[in-house]
């Protein structure tokens, strides 16, 4: 989805009568900021992702760091049951800080489905986004050519934070697929306590109460 379509779905839809539309001249730094905040923000950008886990395209983002990012996306978005584990995206120069032995020349760890047990400085700076009763980190260890506007978006973080890395959880209500379209995104956004969407260029923020 470009700009176009989208620009054109947010006018059919009515969206700026109900929520703060905003185009920024830095989406990801935009996303970056609100992060760093303790807010959490849907992410619906670039190619629909396909696997068994969220990549970054389609993806729930929030502060690793504070466990009160479990809590808010567990039981206002996800409404999954409470052991279930929540996953990080860490860049790659962050990885062997964060997770015990992750040597690439021997194992990569791309696609959020390998486990090793975290660092001291992973369940510090991932205490969200691990496994709570283990401290095992399941994680999606981000390279930049691979998704070059998420890792800038997560450099971003990093700069603001000093933490390699982000609360990633697939962009669907419990029970519902991932999501695909830009009409699947606000639905999700509507139907949930998210606040804030980013779809493409653009970010749509609910108010007060909303």
């Amino acid at each position: 989805y470009s700009r176009e379509p989208l620009s054109t779905f947010i006018e059919q839809n009515r969206l700026a009568d109900s929520y703060a539309v905003t185009e920024p001249a830095d989406v990801e730094e935009a996303c970056a900021e609100l992060l760093a905040q303790g807010q959490v923000v849907a992410r619906f950008s670039g190619r629909c992702e396909w696997g068994a886990r969220s990549l970054g395209n389609r993806a729930i983002l929030a502060h690793p760091s504070h466990l009160e990012s479990f809590y808010t996306v567990n039981d206002l978005i996800k409404a999954r049951d409470f052991w279930m584990p929540f996953a990080p995206t860490v860049l790659d120069s962050w990885a062997s800080r964060y997770m015990e032995s992750y040597n690439p020349a021997r194992v990569r760890a791309p696609h959020m489905i390998t486990a090793f047990r975290a660092t001291a400085l992973g369940v510090q700076h991932l205490r969200a986004a691990m496994h709570q009763g283990d401290f095992t980190i399941r994680a999606q260890v981000l390279e930049r050519e691979v998704n070059p506007e998420y890792y800038r978006l997560l450099q971003a973080f990093e700069r603001l934070t000093g933490v390699g890395g982000l609360m990633n959880t697939s962009f669907n209500l419990h029970g519902y697929p991932l999501v695909a379209t830009p009409a699947q995104a606000l639905m999700t956004f509507e139907r949930s306590g998210l606040q804030n969407l980013v779809l493409g260029p653009f970010l749509i923020s609910k108010g007060e109460g909303t």
